[in-house]
């Protein structure tokens, strides 16, 4: 009969050895510590592509956003140039309306002393309103000397024009002078 072996605890037993004298490690050990390598250094790779792509992109924008702020500047240059070359125009305009007001009163003040000289001369009285100055012409009411039937006073102002188109060509007459 077969003897019965009893361990006991107190008892020292012999385990066999796991690291043999000749044993390599396998190929596919290899291959995946390879693999794993490869893929670290694609990684790596990988991440210096985007960040240079990002760098690329973020340098564009700033420039894009520098060209659009300098074209904002000279757009808002040259609208600040428009308004002020529209106000100055319309600051010439509003003188040359008041020239035209002025030559207008004049000339009616003129025709209206003209047309109260001729009443005058027409009802037989000598002066009309009127004295003689220092120099023994006719001095109307406002000390400027009146004029006089013989033509020796200044012209009459030419008329209005009486389109618009005749009051630009006018305009562009009196600029040439």
């Amino acid at each position: 009969m077969p003897r019965e072996e009893r361990i006991h605890m107190g008892d020292k037993v012999a385990l066999p050895s796991l690291s043999l004298p000749k044993q390599r490690t396998h190929w596919t050990v290899g291959v995946t510590i390879a693999a794993a390598l490869l893929l670290i250094i694609l990684g790596a790779a990988f991440y210096a592509v985007l960040r240079n792509q990002q760098a690329q992109a973020d340098a564009f924008a700033k420039r894009e956003a520098d060209r659009v702020a300098l074209v904002k500047a000279e757009t808002e240059k040259v609208k600040e140039e428009k308004a002020k070359a529209e106000a100055e125009k319309a600051a010439s305009e509003a003188k040359k309306k008041e020239a035209e007001a002025a030559a207008a009163a004049a000339q009616k003040k003129a025709s209206a002393l003209a047309s109260s000289e001729d009443e005058a001369k027409k009802g037989g009285k000598k002066h009309s309103g009127g004295h003689k100055g220092s120099n023994g012409k006719t001095v109307a009411k406002g000390g400027a000397p009146a004029p006089t039937a013989g033509g020796s006073g200044p012209p009459p102002p030419p008329p209005k024009p009486s389109s618009k188109a005749s009051k630009d060509i006018d305009d562009l007459l009196r600029s040439f002078k």
